[in-house]
């Protein structure tokens, strides 16, 4: 799934200026604006000090600001990052649609029914 969505919302992506890789962070803070790095981690389910790496190239890209002082962050998306951000996850919902076009409703459903207790295990293991 990850080579499909990869290869479907990858160019889109690019033209708006970010990766494939740092659109994910870029939602999900806009999501939960002034979230922490620890807790971004803990949302994306990635290794911390690829959190940082990403959070950093956003934050020199003028996309995200940290808003917290010392090593404490609080993120937050510059008008600019919230402009890409929306546009990412519309991308990314064409390609999830696209991906699933030939389920039916009862499968789609059944399908979201297991990643979300896929994403339950997953959760309680990192943790």
């Amino acid at each position: 799934m990850k080579a499909y969505l990869e290869k479907v919302a990858g160019p889109r992506l690019e033209e708006l200026g970010i990766t494939y890789s740092n659109a994910p962070f870029l939602v999900e803070i806009s999501s939960n604006e002034g979230l922490s790095l620890r807790g971004l981690t803990e949302q994306l389910m990635v290794d911390k000090a690829h959190t940082t790496r990403v959070v950093s190239k956003l934050i020199d890209a003028g996309l995200v600001e940290n808003r917290a002082s010392g090593h404490e962050y609080s993120l937050y998306l510059t008008d600019e990052g919230r402009e890409k951000a929306e546009a990412a996850s519309v991308i990314f919902g064409e390609a999830w649609k696209s991906m699933f076009r030939d389920l039916t409703e009862e499968e789609k459903e059944t399908l979201e029914e297991i990643f979300r207790k896929i994403s339950k295990v997953i959760k309680e293991e990192v943790q």
